[in-house]
């Protein structure tokens, strides 16, 4: 059984993952560069200041467009695995949201802070459901392969992802806590870490996913 749509669509959704490791990449060392460059502003070194001052643009707008192009080949990835499965067309129902409520919240950061935080909310939300459904595509696609392999670590992944996402609602409830007892800021900072920690190993689980995705759709 042949998806072609869907193999086209992941491959840009493997490809966009990518880019958005170099975007991330090039813009922490535009910020680290952002950082010398106001410390050798202070001692009033100008040719350091101008060198740094010069790499973190650079940085910054190759990050910046790199991450835009990131975006594009999403959006075209799922446009295209959407055809061939209706997780992907959910998918980019909930990437269109995340936008929405990313402009909207824009909007709002310095005039009202309660609707920006609805939205910023929203966005996380709204991103986290981008990729269950992503992963709810590709289970779907296996199965009808008959990949059972690929199949299982889609099932493995979904619950890792919605175990990070409960552990990160705890580690954000626990401040609340904090508030009223300062001893247990110790837990609070443990539970956020534990999130941090597993949402990175469960990112690249995501991208290993994504690759074995792409080369059993490309049989």
């Amino acid at each position: 059984m042949k998806f072609p749509n869907a193999e086209n669509g992941v491959k840009k959704l493997f490809t966009a993952e990518i880019l958005q490791i170099i975007a991330a990449v090039a813009l922490a060392a535009a910020a680290v560069m952002g950082l010398v460059t106001l410390a050798n502003a202070a001692n009033e070194n100008a040719g350091a200041t101008l060198g740094f001052g010069a790499g973190t643009l650079v940085f910054s707008i190759g990050g910046a467009v790199v991450s835009l192009i990131a975006f594009i080949l999403t959006i075209v990835g799922l446009v295209k695995a959407s055809k061939d499965d209706d997780g992907f067309k959910t998918a980019l129902a909930f990437i269109i949201l995340a936008v929405v409520a990313t402009i909207v919240g824009s909007c709002f950061q310095s005039s009202n802070t309660f609707i920006y935080n609805i939205c910023t909310t929203l966005t996380k939300i709204a991103d986290l459901c981008v990729t269950c459904h992503v992963i709810l595509g590709i289970i779907n696609l296996a199965d009808q392969i008959g990949d059972d392999a690929v199949a299982e670590k889609g099932r493995t992944l979904f619950k890792v992802i919605i175990a990070v996402y409960v552990i990160a609602i705890i580690g954000v409830a626990s401040y609340t806590f904090v508030l009223i007892n300062p001893a247990l800021a110790v837990i609070a900072y443990v539970i956020v870490c534990i999130s941090m920690v597993v949402s990175i190993v469960s990112y690249f689980l995501y991208l290993s996913l994504l690759s074995k995705a792409k080369k059993m759709l490309a049989k």
